[in-house]
């Protein structure tokens, strides 16, 4: 099995003021990760580096990720109850762990994990909002929730306080070779049609040419909030 080649990039955007998502790459750890942090400035960028750190430092001392994402949830809980960062931030991620081309991808909230199979595009996680609890329950069309005015309210989020329980959605697989794992936050999914991200996926151009341009696509589209990228893939045919 060839060695996965990866690309990752961040963006403020075109309205904020301040980055809050945070990209992990660690293909020594074969651990990539996209953590979308909230609650402003200064909160939401300590949130979302706070998972990076949790959950590189859980994986290289032998956790899982859903374990390393539970631990990183603590450590925004605990980080917050210090007055470091603010009281309510938090942080969404997905997070991927590949080995001899196997995945793992573990999640919480609405950052998403995409496989390209060389023709087709698929979501694999299933965001943790209110609206895709409508959906699940036949209330609203995936059509519908697009343009919902609570698409982006989140049920779970790591940090969140009051949570009974932390929700970590998990799913495995393998990469073949010509296929390719993209991880997001929701600052790209919003902007960018799936057709757009299959068009880019889908043409010429290394892991760090594709992720650049997806970012142009979500900046061309004005992109209210920060957008991060990652792109891991199998080389082949």
């Amino acid at each position: 099995m060839q060695q996965p080649a990866s690309a990752h990039a961040t963006h403020v955007g075109c309205v904020r003021e301040c980055n809050e998502d945070c990209a992990l790459s660690a293909p020594e750890l074969g651990l990539w990760l996209v953590a979308d942090g909230m609650g402003g400035h200064a909160s939401g960028e300590v949130a979302s580096r706070l998972v990076a750190e949790h959950v590189r430092q859980g994986v290289a001392h032998g956790l899982g990720l859903v374990n390393a994402l539970e631990a990183a949830h603590m450590a925004v809980l605990d980080a917050a109850a210090r007055g470091v960062g603010g009281q309510g931030m938090g942080a969404t991620a997905v997070a991927l762990r590949l080995e001899a081309g196997d995945y793992e991808i573990s999640w919480v909230g609405d950052s998403r994990a995409y496989l390209w199979n060389g023709r087709r595009l698929s979501q694999l996680t299933r965001d943790h909002t209110f609206v895709q609890q409508l959906v699940d329950g036949g209330a609203l069309t995936p059509t519908q929730a697009l343009s919902h005015p609570q698409r982006n309210q989140v049920t779970q989020a790591l940090g969140a306080a009051g949570l009974q329980e932390l929700d970590v959605g998990t799913v495995l697989g393998t990469l073949r070779p010509g296929q390719a794992l993209l991880l997001c936050s929701d600052g790209l999914t919003g902007e960018v049609p799936d057709q757009r991200i299959r068009d880019v996926l889908a043409a010429e151009g290394d892991e760090q040419t594709k992720v650049d341009r997806l970012i142009d696509l979500a900046l061309d589209a004005g992109a209210p909030d920060n957008v991060t990228v990652v792109l891991v893939s199998i080389p082949g045919a």
